[in-house]
């Protein structure tokens, strides 16, 4: 995996993998890698993945990027070189040695997907194929009926394809037995709905424990620090011991994102996630999740109408009559 060793006035400071396809440095909260200096532009510097290959440009700085001490607009870079942003270094480093599983966390091949109905056979998908990278922020978009939500449940081993293949974390899900997909879901998929899911019965805080409860490995101690940390996280703590008909629309998608995260999954699919929710509260939920995206490099692949999540996305896959139609990176 690449990455970043991040040096300020020749002392250590921390290491960042290079999980995502585009990761802004610069000093706005926005970035994915903050330098805290007033010698950094707000937004500085980009790194961006083609393939294997990472290229560093300078988007318009104020003080200018320094590849090896020399001044560059943008280049490739390679193991070992340096960069320096202001008084910062960063020194890039890249294992060639690792496949391409380590970027790539899904991989779908040539998958489609077809349904009868009635005497009729509706293809949901065609020929779909596409590769989302760890900590991807990446949003599928199109109308109702494009194969958005379909393409989101045979990531999600909720459906099957008809035909083609799916990999998760370079492991092909397909002929998996219904304990192995269940196990798969529990330990490595989160889930975001749009009606939030949860359970009527239970307070927010046994919402987020429920999940919990079926991973054997974790013992009472664990479970509550878990729930306790992700309820801090999305700002719960104070509800903890509410049902969800006394929570508001916006706590109640807090509750259910909490509950997604508990399991400590390394992908979160989120189903419309901001359609039951007002401008602000959807603003507001859309900014946790892309603050626990940097924070805790977790992949997030939404199903979406929403222009606010193609906006905050690292990436938009569009779709329209079961195709991809358009690809921005």
């Amino acid at each position: 995996m690449a990455k970043l060793l991040i040096h300020e006035d020749r002392q250590p400071l921390r290491e960042v993998r290079l999980y995502k396809a585009r990761i802004s440095i610069g000093r706005a909260s926005e970035c994915e890698i903050q330098l805290s200096s007033s010698g950094v532009s707000r937004k500085h510097a980009l790194i961006t993945r083609e393939g294997k290959a990472f290229f560093i440009e300078d988007p318009g700085s104020t003080n200018a990027i320094f590849l090896n001490h020399k001044k560059i607009q943008r280049a490739e870079l390679t193991h070992g070189d340096h960069i320096g942003i202001h008084h910062f270094m960063l020194e890039f480093s890249n294992d060639d040695t690792e496949d391409s599983a380590a970027y790539n966390i899904v991989q779908v091949e040539n998958v489609s997907k077809e349904y009868a109905l009635g005497k009729q056979t509706v293809t949901a998908l065609q020929h779909v194929s596409l590769a989302i990278a760890k900590g991807e922020f990446m949003a599928l978009a199109g109308p109702s009926g494009s194969g958005k939500s379909t393409l989101l449940n045979m990531i999600g081993c909720i459906d099957t394809p008809s035909s083609g293949r799916i990999s998760i974390e370079g492991k092909d899900i397909g002929g998996k037995s219904p304990d192995e997909l269940a196990d798969l879901r529990l330990d490595t998929l989160g889930f975001v709905f749009q009606t939030f899911n949860l359970l009527p019965v239970l307070s927010a805080r046994e919402n987020v424990e429920y999940p919990l409860l079926q991973k054997r490995d974790l013992d009472k101690s664990e479970r509550h620090d878990r729930i306790e940390h992700y309820l801090k996280v999305v700002g719960l703590e104070r509800y903890a011991h509410h049902r969800p008909n006394e929570l508001s629309g916006g706590q109640r998608q807090r509750v259910a994102i909490a509950r997604a995260l508990a399991t400590h999954p390394k992908i979160v699919l989120a189903d419309e996630p901001t359609a039951n929710l007002d401008h602000k509260t959807g603003e507001d939920i859309l900014r946790l999740m892309k603050q626990l995206n940097h924070e805790e490099g977790t992949t997030f692949i939404f199903s979406t109408h929403d222009a606010r999540v193609m906006e905050m996305a690292d990436r938009v896959i569009e779709l329209a009559d079961g195709q991809i139609m358009e690809q921005e990176i």
